[in-house]
Order: C-alpha cells, then sequence, then structure tokens
C-alpha cells in the first residue's frame, strides 16, 4: 500500500502541480496521505486521540481521589524504524520493572504505593478504592499512575484499597520511578 500512495503523490506533483487546479489536488491528496497514515489529531502538536491512563493522586490534607485523564506531550519520531508518537518523560527515570499475580481472592487492606509508579494490567481485573470512597475496576490494557507513597508531602500518608476482581487471577506490570510524589497534581501527564 506504501508504494502506491507513494506513487500518487510523485504523480501529483510531477503531473498536477504546474497549474493552480493540480495544485490544490495536490495538497487535498497530501491531506488524505496523513490522515490515513496517523490516526491522531493534527493541530498545534501531534497528539493521540484518545491515550487514556487512569490516576490516584493526593490531596495536600492526604485524602486520595481517582481520576481518568488523556495522556498528552507525546512527539512524533522514529523509534523502532517508522515514525511514531513517543513519550518517554515521566519526571523521573524507571527505577525497576515487576510483575506481579494477585490470587484470586486478594483483598488488600489500606495501604500505600511502595514507590511511584505506572501499573499495568496484563490479564484478569482489579479495583482500586480511594479514601474518598470511589472505586474503579482496572482490566487488561488499562495503565494507572499512582504516586501516593509514604514519603508523600501531604499532612497525612495517602492510601487506597484494592483487590482481584472475578475468578481468575490478575497479572500486572509495574514500572517504578525515582519521582517524587505531588500533592494536588492530577493529571501530571
Amino acid at each position: 500500500m506504501w508504494d502506491s500512495i507513494s506513487f500518487l503523490i510523485l504523480y501529483d506533483f510531477l503531473i498536477l502541480s504546474h497549474n493552480w487546479t493540480g495544485f490544490l489536488q495536490l495538497a487535498v491528496h497530501s491531506l488524505l496521505f496523513v490522515a490515513t497514515w496517523f490516526p491522531f489529531e493534527m493541530g498545534d502538536s501531534v497528539q493521540p486521540k484518545d491515550f487514556c491512563y487512569y490516576q490516584i493522586w493526593v490531596s495536600e490534607d492526604g485524602e486520595t481521589h481517582f481520576i481518568e485523564n488523556k495522556m498528552t506531550g507525546f512527539t512524533l519520531q522514529p523509534y523502532s524504524s517508522k515514525p511514531q508518537l513517543v513519550r518517554s518523560d515521566f519526571g523521573g527515570n524507571p527505577t525497576k520493572l515487576v510483575f506481579t499475580e494477585l490470587a484470586v481472592g486478594l483483598e488488600q487492606p489500606l495501604h500505600s504505593a511502595p514507590t511511584t509508579q505506572f501499573v499495568v494490567t496484563l490479564s484478569g481485573s482489579w479495583y482500586v478504592k480511594t479514601t474518598d470512597g470511589k472505586k474503579f475496576e482496572f482490566h487488561p490494557g488499562d495503565v494507572l499512575f499512582q504516586d501516593n507513597t509514604k514519603d508523600s508531602p501531604a499532612d497525612k500518608q495517602p492510601q487506597h484499597y484494592s483487590g482481584v476482581v472475578g475468578d481468575k487471577p490478575c497479572r500486572q506490570m509495574i514500572v517504578q520511578l525515582d519521582r517524587k510524589p505531588e500533592v494536588d497534581h492530577p493529571n501530571p501527564f
């Protein structure tokens, strides 16, 4: 498909751009090419349409809250070979990669995250309940960012409940960061 699109653009350039009508056709074909090959919004900056992540954020009083966010801050750049949208700066470097399996029936009491981290649900389902009473279930592909750690600058230690949902274990991939926890900062990305 790439060869036929490249040929169409080259054809447009060589044949159609020699007059005003041809130039307009060239512009339309070029826009169609970009819209077809890049499934994200074009605007002041190139960003994915719906790159959702979830967050447990902490208010200054130490209460935990839950929010669904749209991630921004991507740049279009070569990554493996062809250009793609990439975001790699999260205010800290990865320090540890952890894979875990939560057993069926697991219920975690009130606790803090061990460190600032992203949790990616690989299989199964689990939930988080924040101290403001909100409960959310995570399913495969969901991403959670949390910085409700013991060393939070909040007035008290921010905590949450969590547990497995359903009759299958929940597998997770966790990327821990050396980023300092923050308060009153929903949607940091």
